[in-house]
């Protein structure tokens, strides 16, 4: 059993999922388990924790120091 989240309900639960593959033009093979949710019957996608740390600081690894872009700079 995997866990998974309701963006709907805004809940967490465990359940058997069901695999769905496909073929993206992009990325090539692709999957992902689905599983419904047991309070609204919607199809929810895999509960992922976060990464660590904000997303803030995630910016500031994505630029060089001092870039001056989307992030106003990043005088690290």
């Amino acid at each position: 059993m995997e866990t998974y989240i309701c963006k709907t309900c805004n809940i967490r639960f465990d359940a058997k999922g069901i695999k769905t593959e496909w073929i993206d033009a992009a990325f090539g093979p692709c999957s992902k388990f689905t599983a419904l949710c047991p309070s609204c019957g919607k199809e929810c996608d895999e509960y992922r924790a976060p990464k660590s740390g904000s997303a803030e600081n995630s910016q500031h690894t994505l630029h060089a120091p001092a870039c001056g872009s989307c992030c106003g700079g990043c005088n690290l």
